[in-house]
């Protein structure tokens, strides 16, 4: 198969599975775990810093009640980031789909200037529609962290 390595064992055979490469550099932090991480919080990239990384092997092994604490505690916040990260991606997969349909319909409508005037006022609504989308599940995400957001911030004023 072309693009895999195939490990060899000590005799010299093959080995059954595939190695797959590996990835070199750890994922970026973004401007969200950027702020997360000014509150005092962490999210699974943060976790995989090198200076993260540095501190949790120079603490002394805890309790084996408060690693069981530490890790639901952890868990918790997985499931929040996870539940954030699955709310943003079906807000863009929505908006690809009104994307794509106000295209289609475009290219079938001609050059009508009505027609288009009322796709185009489609998309508008359709991206209006996703960015609060997107802001509503950083809210929940941040509010969940203890970030406070303020009520009436809209669109635009939050990190997104």
């Amino acid at each position: 198969m072309p693009g895999l390595f195939v490990r060899r064992n000590h005799s010299g055979s093959r080995a059954s599975a595939p190695a797959l490469p590996l990835r070199l550099r750890p994922p970026e932090v973004n401007r969200l775990d950027h702020q997360i991480h000014l509150q005092n919080g962490s999210t699974s990239i943060l976790g995989f810093s090198r200076h993260s990384l540095r501190q949790a092997k120079q603490k002394p092994t805890p309790s084996l009640s408060r690693r069981v604490y530490e890790l639901t505690k952890e868990l918790g916040g997985l499931r929040q980031e996870i539940q954030f990260y699955r709310e943003c991606f079906e807000v863009l997969q929505r908006l690809r789909e009104s994307a794509y349909d106000v295209y289609q319909q475009q290219f079938l409508a001609g050059h009508s200037s009505k027609r288009m005037t009322e796709l185009i006022s489609q998309l508008h609504h359709a991206l209006e529609d996703s960015v609060r989308r997107e802001v509503d599940a950083e809210k929940c995400w941040m509010e969940s962290l203890g970030v406070h957001t303020g009520k009436g911030k809209k669109a635009g004023q939050l990190w997104i």
